[in-house]
């Protein structure tokens, strides 16, 4: 049997535990965020943004036309109707991967030429090679 002081003393040494076990802890976005977590998973509209990223095709912007009419284009120009695009298969990866880059390009050239402006990331390695990214500010977008 142990003495009530003991008990006293057991169950301040477990508070103190679980204070410094949650100290610096929060509640975001229904999950405990701890000094380590990445806050992405803390930040309920980041966490959205990541989870359930926009398609390719609503990176794109037509000042008189509708998500409809947008739509149709992004499919007339070689898209898919879900708003992204089919890999083009090759006999290699990389032959895989340079045909679907070039199929993306044809359809970003394509939406260009139909006056839509785009309004994606331009920044990092791959976007930043982007035809819509090349093209100078201001130019006439080639058909």
């Amino acid at each position: 049997m142990i003495e009530p002081s003991a008990q006293r003393q057991i169950r301040a040494a477990g508070a103190a535990l679980a204070v410094a076990l949650l100290s610096g802890c929060v509640i975001g976005n229904g999950r405990i965020c701890g000094p380590q977590t990445p806050m992405i998973y803390c930040d309920k509209a980041a966490y959205e943004r990541l989870a359930n990223p926009p398609s390719l095709m609503e990176s794109w912007q037509h000042p008189s036309n509708t998500p409809e009419a947008r739509q149709l284009d992004w499919v007339s120009c070689g898209g898919t109707e879900k708003g992204s695009y089919a890999v083009v298969p090759g006999t290699t990866g990389a032959e895989t991967a340079a045909r679907s880059g070039a199929k993306f390009d044809q359809i970003q050239r394509c939406m260009m030429g139909r006056q839509y402006q785009y309004t994606g990331t331009c920044q990092g390695e791959i976007p930043s090679r982007f035809p819509a990214c090349q093209r100078a500010e201001g130019a006439v977008p080639q058909r």
